[in-house]
């Protein structure tokens, strides 16, 4: 094993890595694999039963073309381009037909779910369960009473079946929806969801002696004891069903710790060394070595769940263990690109899988700038011992920046630090527990005492994880752009620049990154220029008032879609958030907001704290206000006075809602905004009086028609009216009557569902507005 330390005391220059063609074969492989399930996915939710196949003989046609092109062309530009076009054709064809073959057999197996009966059929659950606010999800292959594999769903379930589990059950199978969460799911292998009204019969089922192992252990560790008994069972057994329910896991996530819990190459790295030190003592020969480590690591993956990271960690070291054996030296890209390569002929859908595109991109930031990274650090003046593993870290981080922006949107902050402190502290756990947990399993009445160490190390490590979750701007709210290719844009120019920078350029460089970094966080935080932000939430409202260094958020959208919208307008701090009333358009992504931002508190009207939901209830929420008629909420310049309701209400109908009237008056800009909630024309006849002439009009109940009328809207004369609609949505939001009433005023209409988020600024002489698209 490469020793991670070394001792010399003037670092040499790295050269550049080498970029194998197998690579060009790797990203071949990729793409036409993600383009072919695509094409599959778009013909599931198109319902064309014939489609399906049609498509996929398509994709494969015109990849297997291009492949072919690519390994017989015979380019002008020389041997290593012709190698090159070489390995990207064989690719192309590997991916296509893999993505092929995944497609037909999903539409297959979805057509034959489509005419089961959920109550002739046996589910047997694989992997451990998944729990959430949601609900009991499992992966489940259905099979028919014969024993034939009619396919995998998605199983809802009030209870948590374990893997091997086999139900019969009463229940309803549906196809999956057309959204994110379907598309993952179909990408997952899965073709159906299945909702169990009834489990009539459960039979628990341990497949293999891997698999009995597995529950020994885990009835040892007992991971829904505590927090840290939960962590150890992640680190350990790779099962993070309890981890995932606990105030840890958010820690880990704001963090950029997760991927310490998650089984990957560097626990795999960690079993090879223990593994070796101990057939070294024991005295085995070196090929016998190398087959021993094989089988045992291919055990381990088996006992953590064979999650797609695991499996690309055991074929890179599988590899490198055969170069070894071959007296030829190992290389970490090649063996990164053949890896993928057969992870993808294996199964396509390993594309979309996040733990192998995470793990995939670490390893390849890794071994191309690793050393480079350690180089400049060291050359800085960091002490080897520590810019060896920050480096790690900051590879591992620039290379999955890009995809947990989009998927998690959130960047942490503390990253780089946290794994510096954690990392040992975790790596340690895992030794330990890889030693502790099996001779607890085997020798019962001594378990507590065999895992003292383990959790001693596991609480240290949750401890150290909420600590630093607590750093302020721990972790900041992101949103997808263009600007988020731009690490993998700069990973480019330093590979084919591969300057030797002088200390003073590294010193320029580390202070540009966080310093840019600081004055996004300052520029937002404390001097975010007056606005009024319609935010483009799906079928829901979210409307945010910022001014300086105050902020608040009027109701907070169905779901996560309201937390994305806070990190595109680059949101880090409430000092509010006004729920109107209790419709879950209006408060379902309260939650989702709690967790990215910090908010100070949540304000309703009065009368209807005690009505709040019990979703909302069971939450850590922070200090609840009532508001009534006339109170007002100073954001920075704005004034935003209660106009409605008159008296306490519970807060659960339309005409329960909040509306607030928005004014703004500093350095000769103005600004008059209403802020009509879900109230409706009965509720605003009663008070337009009070609001009077204003600049623009938040339409109520997202443009419904009885949201507004001709007389109304002479009364407050706005020259602007905004809608908050869904694309699709099966009100018809905003309605055609509410349309032509705003438009015969002659006022302009807007609507998130063309616009995307419309703001609204004060100005002199009026108001500016602007749009997302």
């Amino acid at each position: 094993m490469r020793r991670m330390f070394t001792t010399s005391a003037a670092p040499e220059f790295p050269p550049r890595p080498y970029l194998p063609p197998a690579a060009a074969g790797a990203a071949g492989a990729l793409v036409a694999a993600a383009l072919g399930l695509e094409f599959g996915w778009r013909s599931y939710i198109a319902s064309d039963s014939g489609a399906p196949g049609q498509t996929a003989f398509a994709v494969l046609a015109v990849s297997c073309a291009v492949g072919i092109l690519c390994i017989f062309v015979r380019p002008f530009w020389g041997e290593r381009m012709r190698r090159w076009a070489r390995w990207l054709g064989i690719g192309v064809v590997l991916g296509a037909a893999s993505a092929t073959l995944g497609a037909m057999w999903r539409a297959s197996a979805h057509e034959r779910m489509e005419n089961i009966v959920a109550s002739a059929c046996i589910f047997e659950v694989e992997g451990d369960p998944s729990i959430s606010s949601y609900g009991v999800q499992h992966t489940a292959r259905v099979m028919s009473a014969d024993g034939a594999v009619l396919g995998r769903v998605r199983l809802d379930a009030d209870s948590a079946y374990e893997d091997g589990t086999r139900l019969r059950l009463v229940g309803r199978a549906s196809s999956l929806p057309d959204s994110a969460w379907g598309r993952s799911r179909y990408m997952a292998g899965e073709v159906a969801r299945v909702s169990a009204v009834r489990v009539v019969d459960s039979e628990s089922r341990v497949i293999g002696p891997i698999e009995a192992l597995r529950a020994r252990m885990l009835d040892v560790i007992q991971p829904d004891a505590s927090q840290a008994r939960a962590l150890v069972a992640g680190i350990v057994c790779g099962r993070t069903t309890e981890l995932d329910q606990a105030s840890a896991s958010e820690a880990f996530a704001r963090t950029g710790t997760s991927h310490l819990v998650a089984v990957s190459g560097s626990h795999l790295a960690l079993v090879t060394s223990l593994a070796q030190v101990f057939l070294a003592f024991v005295g085995a020969r070196l090929r016998t070595r190398y087959l021993l480590l094989v089988l045992l690591m291919s055990s381990y993956v088996i006992l953590t769940g064979g999650s797609a990271s695991a499996v690309r960690s055991l074929i890179m070291v599988g590899l490198t263990l055969i170069a070894s054996w071959g007296e030829r030296r190992g290389h970490g890209i090649s063996a990164l690109a053949l890896t993928t390569m057969a992870l993808v002929a294996r199964d396509a859908g390993v594309v979309f899988d996040v733990g192998f595109q995470l793990s995939a991109m670490s390893v390849l930031f890794i071994q191309l700038f690793y050393r480079y990274l350690s180089y400049l650090l060291i050359r800085f003046g960091m002490p080897r011992p520590i810019a060896e593993p920050l480096s790690l870290t900051l590879c591992a981080q620039w290379g999955t920046l890009p995809i947990t922006i989009p998927i998690f949107g959130t960047c942490s902050i503390v990253a780089p630090l946290a794994n510096l402190v954690l990392g040992p502290v975790m790596s340690a756990l895992l030794v330990v527990g890889l030693v502790s947990v099996p001779l607890a399993a085997i020798v019962g009445p001594l378990a507590d005492v065999l895992l003292a160490p383990a959790d001693a190390l596991a609480s240290i490590s949750v401890f150290g994880a909420q600590a630093f979750a607590g750093f302020p701007y721990a972790s900041i709210a992101m949103a997808a752009s263009p600007a988020t290719a731009l690490p993998y844009l700069a990973a480019c120019v330093v590979y084919a620049a591969w300057l030797d920078a002088s200390r003073w350029q590294v010193a320029v460089v580390c202070a540009a990154i966080p310093g840019a970094l600081a004055m996004h966080l300052v520029r937002w935080t404390l001097f975010a220029p007056a606005s009024v932000t319609v935010l483009d939430v799906g079928q829901a409202d979210a409307i945010l008032v910022r001014d300086g260094s105050a902020a608040i958020l009027v109701d907070a959208g169905v779901d996560s879609e309201v937390a994305d919208a806070l990190a595109r307008n680059s949101v880090f701090q409430l000092d509010a958030v006004v729920i109107t009333h209790w419709d879950l358009d209006h408060y379902g992504g309260l939650e989702d907001v709690l967790a990215s931002v910090s908010v100070s508190r949540v304000v309703v009207a009065e009368g209807a704290l005690d009505a709040m939901p019990e979703e909302l209830a069971a939450l850590d929420m922070p200090e609840v206000v009532e508001l009534s008629e006339g109170d007002e909420l100073s954001v920075g310049g704005f004034a935003c006075t209660m106009v409605w309701p008159e008296d306490p209400v519970e807060g659960s109908e339309n005409e329960d809602s909040v509306a607030l009237a928005v004014s703004y008056d500093s350095g000769g800009c103005s600004l008059d905004m209403l802020l009509a909630g879900d109230t409706e024309i009965a509720q605003e006849e009663r008070y337009a009086r009070r609001v009077g002439d204003i600049d623009v009009l938040k339409l109520g109940h997202h443009g419904s028609a009885a949201s507004i009328d001709a007389a109304l809207m002479a009364q407050m004369r706005p020259e602007l009216a905004i809608a908050s609609a869904g694309e699709g949505n099966s009100y018809g939001h905003p309605t055609k009557e509410c349309i032509d009433t705003v438009e015969a005023s002659g006022a302009r209409f807007l609507c998130t569902i063309d616009v995307g988020d419309v703001t609204v600024r004060p100005a002199r002489g009026g108001f500016s507005v602007s749009t997302e698209r």
